[in-house]
């Protein structure tokens, strides 16, 4: 946690991150095993996906905005176009 940044699911710190890389949130995946993780990548603008190798089960990640879900690292690759 960085001071000025509030915690997540407020969007601020990736947004941030955005910024300082001069990279539109769009073009970001965020892997995220938690609703909070869905909830942060969906507000900031970037495309949550769900990791199942993590604390959630799927279908917490799908109601909380995951739109894709993996179940390994690999798996990532599929996503890559």
């Amino acid at each position: 946690q960085r001071d000025g940044i509030p915690r997540k699911p407020d969007p601020a710190g990736m947004i941030d991150i955005c910024e300082q890389l001069e990279i539109p949130a769009r073009s970001f995946l965020y892997l995220g095993d938690t609703a909070t993780d869905m909830k942060t990548a969906t507000s900031a603008g970037c495309f949550p996906v769900g990791v199942l190798w993590g604390f959630r089960p799927e279908k917490e990640l799908r109601e909380n905005g995951a739109q894709a879900i993996i179940n390994g690292p690999l798996e990532l690759l599929d996503l890559l176009d």
